[in-house]
């Protein structure tokens, strides 16, 4: 079942669309996918996390790049 931005409530009550979209532009893709990944792991849904994951897939990126 696959879910929507607008479906999925962070820890503090803010929807994750709503989140995502307070992001700059350039930030919004790789945090969406932090975000989904969070889900798939377990992790609590909080900007901490969230900003952790969206790092740790950015450095996979770069690294896979490279």
């Amino acid at each position: 079942m696959e879910k929507n931005l607008s479906d999925i409530s962070l820890r503090n009550g803010q929807k994750a669309n709503l989140y995502v979209l307070s992001l700059s532009p350039k930030y919004r893709p790789i945090a969406t996918e932090a975000i989904f990944e969070c889900l798939r792991l377990g992790y609590p849904l909080n900007d901490m996390e969230i900003t952790s994951k969206a790092r740790e897939l950015q450095r996979k990126r770069l690294k896979g790049n490279a």
